[in-house]
Formats: C-alpha cells, structure tokens, sequence
C-alpha cells in the first residue's frame, strides 16, 4: 500500500530530480515496508549521474537523532535496489555510516550495500578488483563484497596480502561457511600473523580465529590457546576486553586451556573502563549458567581487586541471575566468599541479599557446603553475621547447616551465636523460620528448639520488665507536645508553599489514609454523580535489630568485629 501523501510516480520523479536523501526524508517512517515506493525512489535515483545531489548533502547535515535514523530506515531498502555504479553506492553508504556515529544502528547501510553486492555478482567483483588497486573506498567496503561473493578462496587470497586488504580478508574468513579443510587453513593463516601483529591488531586477529574455529569441532587450536594465554598477561584494556568478548561469545566450544586464559585476563579489568566491565557482566551472567563455580571466582576476585569501585551496580546482570537464580548455587557462592573471599566481596553479599517481604533465606546451604574443620565452619558462621546481619534468616542458614550436619566441635558455639546476637535482635520472620525448621524432623532440631527457647525466655522477661510509669509523661504534656508539633508542622508548610515557583501552577491534593477514594464527576450529559476509586492494598514487611535502638554503638562494634577477623592460619 503506498503512501497518501505521495505516489511512486512522484517520488521517482522527486528522486530523480533532487536526489535519494531528499526523496527518502519526503517519506514517513512507515513507508519504509512499501514495496513500491522504494522500487520507484530506487529507480529515479538510479537516473542520476551523480547519485547524491546537493540538496542530499545539505539535508544530511541538517537531520540529527531519530529523523535521521528514520530517513536511514528508507534508504537501507532502496541500497539493494539501485544500479548506479559501485563508487557512487560506496559514497553514499560512506556518507549515512559517518553520519550515523556511534549509534549502534549506524552500520545498517553496510548491511544495504552486502545486499546490493550479492544482488549481482559483477559488483561484488568490481569492488573487490578496486580494492587491490588500491581504492581506498573499495578498501573499506571491501569485506561486504567480499563476504556477498561467498568465495573462501577470495577472501584468503585478501588475508595473504596486507593492511587493510588483509584486514578485509581476514574478518570475511570469520563470516564466510567454510569446510574442515578451509577452516584449518583460515585459522593456521591468521595466527601466523598474531605473532608479527601489534596488540591493537592482536585483538582483532583473535577475535576472527575464535569465530573460524567455532565452524568445526576437533581442529588444531593449539596456536590459539597459546596466543589466548600470551594475551592474558596483558593489562591492556584492549586485551582484557578481547578476552572478556571471546568469554561471552565462545566459551561454549573453548578449550580448557583457552576458557582459563580468558578467565584470568578478564580479573584485570580497569573499573573506568565501563564498556568492559559490562563485557565482562554479560560473559558471567552466561557463564552462571554452566560453570556457576568458575564465574563466581572471577567475580570475586574482579569485586576485590577493584576496592568494591565493582559491585551489584556495574555487574547487575550478574548479580541478578544469582539473586533469582537456584538459592542452592547461591548459597555456594556466598559460602565461597565469606569464606576465602576478600572484605569487598564479601561486602557485596549484603547488598546483594534483602529479605524484605521474604518469610525463607535468600539462600539455600547443608552441611555438604561446609568446610570440614570446626575453626572454618564458625569462622564461616561469623562471617555470615558480620556481612549479612541486616538479613538474618539468611545470615542465620549457616549456623542451621552447622547444627543439621556440621563439625560436632563448633555445634555448641554455632548455638550461641545463633542466640546471639541474632535471635537476641531479632523475632519475627527469623523467629518464625526457625520454628518452622525445628518442627522439620531433621537433625539439630533440638538445639535449634533450645535457642528458640532461650531466646523467647528472655523476651518473656524484658516484658514481664513493664513500663516504668513513673518515668511517663502525663497525658496533658503529651497533649500538649503534639499540639505544638501540629502548629510547627503547618508553619513550615505554609512557609515552604509561600517561596514555592509550582505553588500557583498546579492544583494541591490532600491525600488521606483510607482504602477508597470518592470524588464526583461530570457525565457526557452534563449530570454531576458520585464515583468511587478502591485502592489496593500495598505493604512492606520488614525488621530492625533491637540493638540499633538498646545499643547502637556496641552493636556495630560486635559486628566490626566478625567482619575484620582473620581465618586461622591464612
């Protein structure tokens, strides 16, 4: 269906007298799918003797943000319909790219210009024959037709050569389906050059060799994995970004010795770097999935070298799939962490764990997780209170795996400190956990039942305390606290509404507690009727620790503690 403001007749003709930038920017953006359109505009500027007027270049520096990308939309399906010659397609492909920047929708027109090329196979040769002449158009467009020809042999025939032509040749390889054989020599080619090759080229070179070897199982990757672990060394940005890609794009068919070498060049990433940083992110939250082991060692180790400058923040692809992923595999990396761990890593597993709302752990953990000695698994216990005391019923599932199943020598210590400080701060959800647990028939079920009750003792008698009336206000000067509360409260209301630039541009509303809200409205007949809104329920659960109110200092002070102490013998 064509467009109502313009036919394929007129745009043809507009195309051909003004050019395809000004007959595309005529168009809307959904006219783009219109078949006849763009084979009418394709075929006026095709008329032309030089494709691009210039009114196109004066309008092209005139568009900016999404109207450009919506002129480019129109052109990237005219491209492939033009038969001007191959210099003029490669200018204006060159001229939308440039303009494009770094908009990750800027390449599109290459991707117009590989279609073009495969349209007709004498372009394709024509761009390919004035590339190795030395066009330096051709050059840069050189590995589309290359690639649009689909000629393995082409394309090792530009690899052999040099500078951008061997560039060209190269990144085609890595595009282009070849056979067992072809594969083999693709890759032996492009690390030969890797030795002779500057770091900026070394990366490029790598990235094309991995995406050669994934095309077939059981070649010699050897060379690679050498060049991988060479590579690794580096702390250069551009490496460590290199192996951060070839992580997230190839682990699946890396060899071991390859995956190693981009684990251990990826741990000296530079915070600044942003770019890498989230590489890195997308190459774990992927690699959770299959090596959940590996992928929290690198994340550790990346949190602790940065100084915690990497957290939950800058890696949240990460740290979400541990967070929704199996509480089981979560509860591995958090023991990993609190247990051989850096202060910034383990830092992080308090941001990372809420239990807002929650009535189980974040985390599941038994006593299979535990290390084996009994100084490890309270050193592990503390570690958990110190960092996660904030969420106890998660700070709390060590000390439960210790009862359940742990070193009989640490059962008694790992009781006390289940007790305090943590069923000392804290009933509610924790509280109610942890009867749930006791009433499960596993073992440990008594001493946790023992805690418990301990710990509802002492409740017990701070309530059987009372209330010491004599130190009580009266009721007047309550009375009379509130009403002077009241009155301070609406003087600075009143005040604040006074200095206020919104004050008499919008309409104030009182908002009061309720679970419906009336109001009347007009009608389309002009009668005036009641209507009534009934609003939802929405709340938060949540606890504070009782010390925070009692003991604030000494709280903090016991925590400071079992965040700083050392494991023994390390």
């Amino acid at each position: 269906m064509t467009s109502k403001a313009v036919t394929p007749e007129e745009i043809e003709r507009l195309a051909q007298s003004k050019g395809p930038v000004t007959a595309a920017a005529s168009l809307g953006i959904g006219d783009y799918s219109d078949e006849a359109l763009m084979t009418a505009l394709a075929v006026g500027a095709s008329r032309r003797n030089v494709l691009i007027s210039a009114d196109d270049e004066d309008l092209l520096d005139s568009l900016s943000g999404s109207r450009f990308f919506d002129v480019q939309i129109i052109l990237d399906e005219v491209i492939p319909k033009l038969r001007s010659q191959p210099p003029q397609i490669m200018g204006l492909v060159r001229r939308l790219v440039e303009k494009g920047g770094d908009d990750l929708a800027a390449n599109q027109p290459n991707a117009a210009f590989r279609k073009w090329c495969a349209a007709d196979q004498t372009r394709a040769n024509a761009v390919i024959k004035a590339a190795r002449n030395g066009d330096e158009d051709a050059l840069h467009h050189l590995v589309f037709a290359l690639e649009a020809k689909g000629d393995p042999d082409d394309a090792m025939q530009s690899a052999r050569s040099s500078d951008a032509e061997r560039t060209a040749g190269i990144l085609a390889l890595s595009r282009l389906p070849l056979d067992r054989e072809q594969a083999q020599h693709a890759l032996a080619l492009i690390l030969e050059f890797v030795e002779e090759a500057t770091l900026q080229d070394v990366a490029g070179l790598l990235h094309a060799a991995l995406a050669v070897a994934d095309k077939h199982e059981g070649l010699d990757r050897s060379s690679l994995a050498s060049a991988l672990v060479q590579l690794s060394a580096s702390n250069d940005p551009t490496a460590v970004h290199l192996l951060a890609t070839a992580l997230h794009w190839h682990q699946s068919k890396m060899t071991r010795e390859e995956y190693e070498a981009c684990l251990l060049g990826i741990r000296s990433v530079n915070p600044e770097n942003a770019g890498t940083v989230k590489e890195i992110d997308r190459a774990l939250t992927k690699l959770w999935a299959s090596h959940p082991e590996d992928a929290a060692s690198a994340a550790g180790d990346i949190i602790e070298r940065a100084a915690g400058r990497i957290g939950t923040k800058e890696m949240d692809g990460f740290f979400h799939a541990v967070e929704n992923g199996d509480p089981r595999t979560s509860g591995r990396l958090a023991t990993s962490w609190l247990l051989e761990g850096g202060y910034h890593a383990r830092q992080t597993l308090a941001s990372l764990f809420s239990e807002i709302n929650r009535t189980e752990p974040c985390v599941q953990v038994t006593p299979e997780d535990l290390p084996k000695s009994a100084p490890d698994q309270l050193f592990l216990c503390r570690k958990a209170i110190g960092f996660l005391f904030l969420s106890p019923m998660t700070a709390a599932s060590w000390i439960v795996a210790v009862l359940r199943g742990g070193n009989p020598e640490a059962t008694t210590q790992a009781a006390d400190l289940l007790y305090e400080p943590l069923l000392v701060n804290y009933g509610g959800a924790l509280r109610n956990w942890l009867e749930r647990t006791a009433k499960e028939g596993a073992p440990g079920q008594e001493a946790i039942q023992d805690v418990l009750d301990r710990a509802r003792l002492l409740h017990d008698d701070i309530v059987a305390a009372g209330e010491i009336v004599e130190l009580e206000p009266s009721t007047h000067r309550r009375a009379q606290l509130h009403f002077m509360e009241a009155e301070e409260a609406e003087r600075v209301q009143e005040q604040a509404h006074s200095q206020s630039i919104f004050a008499d541009l919008v309409t104030t509303q009182h908002l009061l507690y309720g679970d419906r809200s009336s109001f009347r409205v007009t009608d389309g007949q002009g009668r005036r009727h009641s209507q009534t809104t009934h609003m939802a329920e929405l709340s938060v659960s949540s606890e504070l620790p009782k010390g925070l109110i009692f003991d604030p200092v000494g709280l903090e002070h016991v925590l400071e503690v079992l965040r700083h102490e050392v494991r023994a013998g390390s």
